[in-house]
């Protein structure tokens, strides 16, 4: 039995956590994964977002400096991408991180995988990263038992307000910061991470000034009663890796955190993609410098709380290093190529005497630096070590039986959403079951999930036997596709420049086959641009979707100055562009491959010119052997 005085202590323990939850979620261990928003889809945003980039790495001596990448690229066979921002390829295909189809398999595999949150890097109120955040915290309170947390990417306001005075900049940041505490930290440590009853706020830094930020904590916020003044917790990596940024920042941050292993050390000669290189050995050693500051900062008094992190490597030639350097850190150690460098970071905390609370994943979802955990292949291995090895650390057990069944989630409704866009095709009792398995997956009944999945994957399949495929392919020129306005020709080619675009059409009565029925479709043609210089060549159709006026998000507000709610307006991108290939050299002849999307054409010959699709270019181009494929599904009556 407990002495008289441990009981009573016990139970004043018990009843301050049950008036005060924010007091006891704190002491529990953490996993946060970082997630980024800025890869889109066509489908579901109009744009391929930062699946396509073109920059270069000014400050890099690698053998490639300069990259170009085109999403809308296609293979052959129209199955996989070929072109994209990320030296890693994602296992399920180019997704949209607005998506909220998207946005809920990632709870579902953040579960799966042990992750207790995620750490989401936003801007401002009026950046594409707060429609994610509003996405992502219906779906934390759908589910439940998930904490989100705020990664204030501070450069990304920075550098709208970068002809504003530094009092404009502290102003615009302490509404930014009150707007989070209107319509986010509101909801509670329920839904959001607190320290107490503090809201925890981490900054990455390189926007705001250590003036700036001084003069925005010195402003006033508006707090509910049980709200006290946030903790800001700043990145090791821009506030406190030397003496000089901590002696700084050290007086207005409350801690820190780790992020990928930052590692500055020259590559050899047989290394010349990159211009640094950090080994399996060197990420270690960055978290035990991180940990060390982050204990020491704490027993000293400094800081109130520091997050550890775990990366599974490193690969900025997607994003040419945001126009800096080029940096490498493998997934596996470089000699033998057995030991995962993500493992070897988790199991340098499991063995630390003094654990931070938190640890940091970074990142979930960021491609572009080739950081993911997300799979690329279908063993899942980053997933899988995520559970076993988190499981660890918080010395609880592990349960790894449920890691690849929010992927086959996602892809099954996927597949559902496309079949119900095939008319006379029920498909509702699907997508109620696909409902139905998301929360057997949320609640860990893995067993009855992947029995629900193999009964949904069958129904499926018994859905496609029904479907009659019709092949419809059109040439140019031909009766079933034709110029509207007369092209301009070069040596049998057709000329696309800014004074020349090809206007075309599809016969009017395939045009009302697909426009009536679902379909797969491809766009193929040649291209060859006539000067040496960098140039975008563009094709655009007509939609029922283009140019549409902003969709109003309505935020609802518990606590605010009038007690009203807010409203945001969320812009959708151009859904009449059908791809935009940037070219940097000129001479060759390219071939492309690019989708033709049900929802975004409409083939209704409302384009320019009375056309379906057309191409315009900022330089000359020559086209040839352009032509359309369609795979058209309908209900077999049989």
């Amino acid at each position: 039995m407990f002495p008289a005085v441990g009981v009573s202590h016990l139970l004043a323990v018990v009843f301050l956590c049950f008036l005060h939850s924010s007091l006891c979620v704190s002491a529990k261990k953490k996993v946060l994964a970082d997630l980024t928003s800025n890869k889109l889809t066509r489908e579901n945003d109009g744009s391929f977002g930062l699946w396509s980039f073109h920059g270069t790495a000014a400050e890099s001596h690698a053998d490639q400096t300069v990259f170009t990448y085109n999403a809308d690229l296609l293979s052959s066979d129209g199955s996989r991408h070929v072109s994209i921002a990320s030296t890693l390829y994602p296992w399920m295909g180019l997704t949209s991180d607005l998506d909220p189809l998207f946005q809920e398999y990632l709870f579902l595999q953040a579960r799966a995988a042990g992750i207790d949150g995620f750490l989401l890097e936003w801007g401002h109120m009026n950046h594409s990263s707060n429609t994610a955040l509003r996405q992502l915290l219906r779906i934390a309170k759908k589910y439940g038992a998930f904490t989100l947390a705020i990664n204030w990417c501070d450069h990304w306001l920075t550098t709208e307000l970068k002809n504003k005075t530094s009092g404009e900049v502290v102003d615009a940041f302490h509404r930014n910061l009150q707007y989070l505490i209107d319509t986010v930290f509101i909801l509670g440590p329920e839904v959001v991470l607190y320290h107490g009853n503090h809201p925890v706020i981490f900054i990455f830094g390189g926007g705001l000034t250590s003036e700036q930020f001084k003069d925005l904590l010195a402003k006033p916020l508006r707090l509910p009663p049980d709200m006290t003044t946030p903790i800001w917790i700043g990145s090791y990596l821009n506030f406190a890796s030397g003496p000089a940024l901590w002696g700084e920042w050290g007086g207005l941050l409350n801690g820190t955190f780790g992020w990928a292993p930052f590692i500055e050390k020259p590559t050899p000669a047989n290394m010349s993609e990159w211009d640094y290189y950090g080994t399996l050995e060197d990420a270690v050693q960055y978290q035990r410098n991180l940990s060390k500051f982050g204990n020491d900062c704490v027993a000293t008094g400094s800081c109130v709380l520091w997050c550890g992190s775990a990366s599974p490597g490193f690969d900025n030639r997607g994003c040419a290093g945001w126009g800096r350097s080029l940096r490498y850190l493998p997934r596996r150690d470089l000699q033998t190529h057995r030991r995962s460098t993500y493992n070897a970071q988790w199991e340098f905390y499991i063995g630390l005497a003094s654990s931070p609370d938190v640890i940091i994943i970074p990142t979930m979802n960021d491609f572009p630096e080739a950081t993911v955990i997300l799979p690329t292949g279908p063993a899942m291995d980053a997933l899988h070590s995520t559970a076993w090895l988190s499981a660890k650390w918080k010395n609880i057990s592990a349960d790894t039986t449920g890691v690849s069944l929010p992927a086959s989630w996602f892809s099954l409704y996927r597949q559902a959403i496309f079949y119900q866009r095939t008319p006379h095709l029920n498909v509702s009792h699907i997508i109620s079951a696909l409902n139905q398995t998301a929360s057997l997956i949320n609640n860990t009944l893995y067993a009855e999930a992947s029995s629900s999945l193999h009964i949904i994957r069958k129904d499926l399949q018994k859905l496609a036997s029904r479907l009659k495929v019709t092949n419809l392919t059109f040439d140019l020129p031909s009766e079933g596709l034709y110029p509207t306005v007369k092209p301009t020709t070069q040596n049998g080619s057709y000329v696309v420049s800014k004074t020349d675009g090809l206007f075309l059409a599809v016969e009017e009565t395939k045009a009302a086959m697909l426009r009536a029925a679902n379909f797969k479709g491809l766009l193929r043609f040649e291209y060859r641009l006539q000067k040496e210089t960098f140039s975008h060549l563009k094709v655009y159709s007509s939609t029922s979707r283009q140019n549409k006026p902003p969709r109003k998000e309505l935020l609802v507000s518990r606590y605010s100055e009038s007690g009203r709610e807010k409203e945001v307006f969320v812009k959708h991108g151009d859904f009449a562009e059908v791809c935009d290939i940037m070219v940097t050299s000129s001479g060759a002849w390219e071939s492309a491959v690019v989708a033709l999307l049900k929802v975004n054409q409409a083939w209704d010959h409302t384009a320019e010119h009375s056309s379906d699709l057309y191409f315009v270019a900022d330089e000359s181009f020559l086209l040839r052997n352009i032509s359309l494929e369609f795979q058209v599904f309908s209900v077999d009556p049989s």
